[in-house]
């Protein structure tokens, strides 16, 4: 029986720690523990082939992944349904579904504690065919998410200037957009520069970060947002990231298990789990239940 492991070498967590060490953390942990396992490295294409064996030998007991949101929204997707118990270990920069789960943000002190960690039904949001766990953004905050992605990757200080000036521009001319939503057969006009699906409702945040206190309530949360330029978006986001989301009353929250989604510009920058993305306009964003078995602490 064999232990699969895969590390994300791009995550910014990762690379902070660095991959070797945590390779070497993790192996040490799971023999002390007597696990046999296997350890993969690398970016996108070695996690797209990692998770087509792990999914599919035999032998797989439990997967363990390190990396940011992103990454594990892949693994989400690749183990739904399958029963393969996944142990997530805060590899990014954000790790918000880590600290939901009450892992935490230190990935060398997760790792200490993973062998002792029990399993536990979570949901998987669906936007089209791309999971995500925390939650999906459209609108502008798209594309300030856009920019910081390039300021994370930046090279030059040329690029990094580049980055922060299509941040600032982002907010300086901000607008609303229409958007239409269809829940449960009615349509919602949407007129704001940013709304919010998230995979069941956040109820408080904890240092600058939104938290659930479930994610197996099989809803989704959409967050209409009164929010008309930069200004507003900007005390949007602070809102949430300091958990105000109920208390301000600048937000709508309409809890459903599927929605649709049309926006008047197609394709449609998204961001999931923090990461930007275009879609085709509609787009469908549904729940799956419990799909995913993960490990984490009582």
């Amino acid at each position: 029986m064999c232990v699969r492991v895969f590390i994300n070498t791009h995550s910014g967590g990762v690379r902070a720690v660095g991959a070797e060490k945590i390779s070497s953390l993790i192996f040490h942990e799971l023999k002390s523990a007597n696990f046999e396992c296997e350890i993969t490295t690398g970016g996108p294409p070695e996690c797209s082939d990692f998770f087509e064996i792990a999914k599919n030998a035999e032998d797989t007991t439990m997967v363990i992944v390190a990396g940011g949101d992103g990454t594990i929204a892949f693994a989400a997707k690749e183990l739904a349904h399958t029963g393969i118990p996944v142990a997530l270990l805060p590899g990014g920069t954000m790790n918000l579904i880590a600290h939901d789960l009450r892992i935490g943000g230190d990935i060398e002190q997760a790792i200490k504690l993973l062998t002792d960690w029990r399993p536990r039904h979570i949901d998987i949001g669906m936007v089209n065919d791309r999971a995500f766990l925390n939650n999906i953004v459209f609108g502008d905050y798209a594309d300030i998410a856009e920019s910081r992605e390039a300021l994370r990757d930046a090279q030059t200080l040329e690029e990094r200037l580049g980055a922060i000036s299509d941040a600032a521009q982002t907010l300086m001319h901000s607008q609303p957009k229409s958007f239409e939503l269809m829940i449960d057969g009615k349509t919602v006009p949407v007129d704001s520069n940013v709304l919010m699906i998230a995979n069941n409702p956040y109820t408080n945040a904890i240092d600058m970060r939104p938290r659930r206190k479930r994610i197996d309530k099989g809803k989704l949360a959409i967050y209409i947002a009164d929010s008309k330029d930069g200004v507003d978006l900007v005390a949007r986001i602070i809102e949430v990231l300091r958990g105000e989301i109920e208390s301000a009353g600048t937000i709508e929250c309409i809890e459903t298990t599927e929605c649709v989604v049309r926006a008047t510009q197609s394709p449609t920058l998204v961001a999931i789990d923090g990461e930007p993305m275009e879609f085709d306009s509609p787009v469908k964003v549904r729940i799956l239940p419990r799909a995913l078995s993960v490990l984490c602490p009582d």
